[in-house]
């Protein structure tokens, strides 16, 4: 017996010891990550797939506090995680060393990042001829279609049944559908009614301060906007004009009539999030993946309260185009640093993930989705319920820590299959949520971008989009650029809390202040601008 006990824990001692030895044959990688998720759970579907087919495991590190603060003292100290994503501050780990050439790993182990990623190559190259990062994501074929567009200003579609299903063109008229509303609703589930909330997080004041120029009908071109003149594009700035000073007057306003969020100016981008998610916002302005997160859990939780998306602008004669022209990241994107001892390894996890997107997009055929006669994917009733829980495909699922945080594609696949499930042109409708159907069918459409103009085709913007532009760390036009945002950050909380009476010496004081930090940043956009159109125009 003692014998048969003995031979039982060498057994147990071997297998434990197997197993650790499995566990050792990992090759474990740090990255940063710019996303504000959770921590990665350990155990997810598509991660135990993953690891166990690469033999990878990642340790992310998720950001916290500012993204540039935390940057910038990885460039002071020499100390990076093996891969890194610097979001718009790509160009500054560039300039710093930070990163290694891509090109060579790509061409001798990396044949699906070569093939899809192939045709943008030069767009991403460095003036020294190297690659240094791989954008986030690509269109292989061509974009396919969408539910939601790029962005949009976002009604309550409690607000939006309460009138009647109303098509809201103007900024004014959004504004008197809220106040009508909040009028008769000054509570929701026992809390105060937030009629207008958009972020102001020191890594999304952008959701604040560029609706201005969404207003003017333009997609996110970013701080500038490129109209065409005399049949060439001229890039202008919009701080400081007639549209901007009627945005922050109108936010003005709201302010003191209770309309807009007291707290704006101070929730993180989480409490902005859980705000949304409550149901009590009425509307807010953000691109769409910025409030994906809040718009799952309403969906789940509080379906009467999703967050419906229109082309609003500042004048109903204004012809919007706010849609975005299908481009890649050319400034941004994925690197391997300089402090990863076996690169090659990190460029064959890549591979493996782009060769694999339909398994981390849809899952596992016959669990996750299913095949029809003709070969293209959809969702039965019982699989749609899983992926509309958001917790469920980011906690249990995976895809959250092996899609967004890695190169990916995007667009229609060669067998004709969208690689997005949401845009399977079978499913744009079908997979929507009841609550997304009912907001469909009262306005006679099936899908939210119907509410929008078609982006311009490529050819006639050839340079798009205009932030995609990086000004180069440290020279005179980035100081500028830098002064221009402290400025915004002092002065847009400002102009919308003040009295009404302080408004124009307020707003003549910002104007006075920022015009000079606009020259430097327009001679640079407009010149890169035009080497675009010149080097990218379609048969140059």
């Amino acid at each position: 017996m003692k014998k048969l006990k003995g031979l039982l824990l060498l057994l147990v001692l071997v297998m434990a010891f197997g197993a650790l030895a499995v566990a050792q044959e990992y090759k474990v990688f740090t990255q940063i990550c710019t996303a504000n998720y959770p921590d990665y759970p350990g155990s997810t579907i598509l991660g135990d797939i993953i690891e166990k087919e690469t033999g990878v495991k990642i340790k992310r590190e998720f950001l916290v506090g500012d993204l540039e603060t935390r940057l910038g003292l990885m460039i002071a100290s020499g100390e990076y995680p093996d891969i890194m994503d610097a979001g718009h501050y790509t160009q500054r780990l560039v300039d710093a060393g930070a990163y290694i050439p891509l090109e060579d790993l790509i061409e001798e182990h990396a044949p699906n990042i070569k093939k899809y990623f192939g045709k943008y190559f030069d767009m991403i190259k460095a003036p020294d001829g190297h690659i240094y990062f791989l954008p986030q994501q690509v269109y292989p074929i061509d974009p396919g279609n969408t539910r939601y567009p790029e962005l949009g200003f976002y009604i309550n579609k409690r607000v939006l049944k309460d009138a009647g299903w109303p098509t809201i063109k103007t900024f004014d008229e959004l504004f008197e559908l809220i106040e009508n509303y909040m009028r008769k609703n000054p509570t929701y589930k026992g809390q105060p009614t937030i009629g207008w909330l958009t972020t102001f997080d020191s890594n999304f004041t952008y959701s604040t301060t560029n609706i201005p120029a969404h207003l003017m009908g333009y997609p996110n071109e970013g701080g500038f906007v490129a109209p065409r003149e005399a049949g060439e594009f001229k890039v202008r700035p919009y701080h400081t004009g007639t549209v901007e000073k009627y945005y922050y007057q109108k936010l003005n306003e709201m302010y003191h009539k209770g309309v807009v969020d007291p707290e704006m100016f101070i929730l993180n981008y989480d409490q902005y999030i859980e705000r949304l998610a409550s149901g009590r916002v009425l509307a807010t302005f953000a691109q769409h993946w910025v409030i994906q997160q809040a718009q799952d859990l309403l969906n789940r939780d509080d379906p009467d309260s999703i967050l419906v998306p229109f082309p609003i602008v500042f004048d109903e004669m204004v012809e919007e185009y706010m849609r975005d022209t299908p481009y890649i990241q050319q400034t941004q994107g994925f690197a391997i640093s300089i402090a990863c001892e076996d690169p090659v390894s990190v460029i064959k996890f890549w591979d493996y993930l782009i060769a694999n997107q339909m398994l981390i997009q849809w899952g596992i055929e016959g669990e996750h989705y299913e095949v029809d006669e003709n070969g293209m994917f959809y969702r039965t009733e019982e699989q749609l319920a899983l992926f509309r829980d958001p917790n469920w495909v980011r906690d249990v699922f995976g895809r959250h820590y092996f899609l967004d945080l890695y190169p990916r594609l995007l667009g229609v696949a060669e067998d004709g299959n969208s690689y997005v499930p949401d845009h399977q042109l079978s499913m744009i409708y079908a997979a929507a949520t009841p609550a997304e159907k009912e907001v469909m069918d009262a306005y006679g459409v099936k899908s939210f971008t119907e509410f929008y103009n078609p982006p311009k085709p490529w050819e006639k913007v050839p340079y798009y989009p205009l932030w995609t532009i990086t000004i180069p760390t440290g020279s005179p036009a980035h100081v500028e650029g830098t002064r221009h945002s402290d400025l915004l950050n002092e002065y847009v909380p400002r102009l919308v809390m003040s009295s009404p009476d302080e408004f124009e010496a307020i707003w003549k004081e910002y104007v006075q202040r920022t015009r000079p930090y606009m020259q430097l940043r327009l001679e640079y956009y407009q010149e890169q601008l035009e080497w675009r159109v010149k080097n990218w125009t379609p048969d140059n």
